[in-house]
């Protein structure tokens, strides 16, 4: 393992976590979220500027995992945005891939991030294949915060749910309908609104209605990204808030339809830190 200095970021559509590496010494900091298709790059290096301070290694290895890049050119349109900030020694990857290298260093497995968002992968121990697309908060992202939150809502102002249920509801965020849709539609990010609501759920996970509608979008997540059931040799790891604090259902939804998980985690920073700690800069990007 290598002292050698640098500089890790994993962004998504709530939050950025920071690793700054000098010397072996790590300091930590979090920022605004980034995705790719959603949020200004602009934004997110306000941020870090005003976060950050002095810390920032100009020109040091700085590796950057965000969510929405799916192409060559998000790719390099976020690099060359950044290294007006970090210097010309920046590498921009899917986030998809920095929860690959975090869980599994160069094993192979099903990679899956459910947090505000959603998205699913095969890794081959070095790159990643996905295996649906993530369609984003509208037409898909099933089992993300950001699709618990509609599914949440839809219950409420369609008077699905227990009659306590809504009022708890209502009582709690001060919302009618129009209101929510004033918001949706106006909201700078919709997605992370929509998110906002898991909160709700995770405090009520173990009244039935509840369950039930945590359960079945974590089996429309399955639905949409493993219908093909490729891969099921190799097991699952998560990582994301949603996965995270709703660990126990969503391993109930997975055992019962064949899956094993073998790892559930918050974020990937920590890993990401190991994993550059012992790659150095080789085959990092």
């Amino acid at each position: 393992m290598s002292d050698f200095s640098f500089i890790v970021g994993d962004a998504g559509g709530t939050s950025t976590q920071w690793r700054v590496v000098k010397d072996g010494i790590i300091s930590q900091f979090e920022t605004i979220g980034f995705n790719a298709y959603t949020h200004s790059i602009e934004d997110l290096k306000t941020d870090v500027r005003r976060v950050f301070g002095d810390e920032i290694v100009k020109d040091a290895p700085t590796f950057i995992y965000a969510a929405g890049v799916d192409t060559k050119e998000q790719s390099l349109e976020t690099k060359e945005s950044l290294e007006s900030l970090f210097g010309s020694n920046v590498y921009v990857e899917n986030d998809l891939l920095g929860v690959a290298r975090s869980l599994c260093g160069t094993d192979s497995g099903n990679v899956c991030i459910l947090g505000t968002g959603a998205n699913a992968c095969f890794y081959d121990g070095k790159m990643v294949n996905k295996v649906s697309s993530s369609l984003g908060y509208i037409l898909g992202d099933e089992g993300s915060g950001a699709y618990l939150g509609k599914k949440l809502l839809q219950g409420v102002f369609r008077n699905q749910l227990s009659l306590e249920l809504v009022d708890e509801f209502k009582e709690t965020f001060q919302l009618n309908s129009n209101q929510t849709i004033q918001k949706l539609y106006n909201d700078p990010e919709p997605n992370r609104f929509l998110s906002s609501f898991t909160h709700f759920l995770h405090e009520r996970r173990n009244k039935s209605e509840v369950y039930t509608l945590v359960n079945q979008s974590f089996e429309d997540f399955f639905n949409a990204f493993y219908y093909r059931r490729d891969s099921l040799d190799y097991p699952l790891y998560f990582s994301g808030s949603i996965a995270y604090y709703f660990s126990d259902i969503l391993r109930e939804v997975a055992s019962s339809r064949g899956f094993y998980i073998k790892n559930i985690i918050q974020s990937p920073i920590a890993g990401l830190v190991l994993y550059h700690q012992e790659n150095d800069q080789k085959d990092t990007h």
